[in-house]
């Protein structure tokens, strides 16, 4: 039992990890928000092409082209961020760092910001990779 005690598992719960996600519509920004992150020793961040539903929707059937933007040559691709935190405060930093990039996330077209709690990992489960980054 007493092994169970030190599991490097729950050691991660009372840190509450989190899983921040941005979907960056400026991708013409992303190069600044990433050395940003460097500075501030944001590490491990993975990022992914991606596209909104309406915009695939609209390309793939032309009767629904209203959900494209009307009159607008729009970029077809946003980029996604993924990035685990160690806690909500380095969560507040990234989004501190993603806001003063893209300017506030209420306006439209900037940029989605949400994260999630993390549960479970494996693959970066001691200390080390979690100071380093992944």
């Amino acid at each position: 039992m007493d092994l169970l005690l030190a599991h490097p598992i729950q050691e991660r719960r009372k840190r509450k990890m989190e899983l921040v996600v941005i979907v960056l519509n400026k991708v013409d920004l992303l190069d600044e928000i990433l050395t940003l992150f460097m500075r501030f020793k944001i590490k491990g961040a993975t990022v992914l092409d991606s596209s909104g539903m309406g915009h695939l929707i609209s390309n793939q059937f032309p009767m629904f082209s209203m959900f494209a933007e009307l009159g607008e040559e729009r970029e077809a691709n946003s980029k996604t961020i993924f990035t685990v935190v160690k806690d909500g405060e380095e969560r507040k930093e990234v989004l501190s760092i993603v806001e003063s990039v893209c300017g506030e996330l209420t306006e439209p077209d900037t940029a989605i910001f949400f994260s999630v709690p993390v549960n479970f990992t494996k693959g970066i489960d001691n200390e080390t990779n979690l100071e380093e980054g992944f």
